[in-house]
């Protein structure tokens, strides 16, 4: 599972002595591993979703008033927790698959399931919703 990967590059990072990576990585780990504790079987998907949680609020703390110090290091840390991400279907992708459903005829209540059950984890719902209302309007 992803969060061995995770702990060995820790381990890794606090050898090369890479302080933003070793602490980013031990926050990870640690609430990937609380989570896990919680009784319910954890899958690759839950680590997925604490991964992205955790980009999304460096996102949300980029948005405010800080130091540029803080915006680089912030920004560092989203290179490396994307590393541990799937590959995320292009906008080319998304609206190229987009194209194809609403020529079979099917709305957005339609896409966005199928999105869901066919590419989960792989796009961003907001594109896919704004891509599709484009195209249907």
């Amino acid at each position: 599972m992803l969060i061995e990967k995770i702990r060995k590059d820790m381990q890794q990072a606090k050898i090369a002595k890479e302080t933003v990576k070793a602490n980013l990585l031990s926050t990870l780990y640690a609430e990937i591993f609380t989570y896990s504790k919680r009784g319910k079987q954890m899958t690759e998907d839950d680590e997925f979703k604490i991964i992205r949680k955790f980009i999304k609020n460096a996102d949300e703390t980029l948005s405010l008033n800080i130091s540029d110090d803080a915006k680089t290091k912030l920004q560092e840390e989203i290179k490396i927790l994307e590393q541990y991400l799937p590959a995320q279907l292009s906008n080319e992708k998304i609206e190229e698959i987009v194209i194809s459903l609403i020529s079979e005829g099917k709305g957005i209540k339609d896409i966005m399931p199928f999105f869901k059950a066919n590419y989960n984890g792989l796009y961003d719902g907001k594109t896919v919703s704004e891509l599709v209302k484009s195209k249907t309007a």
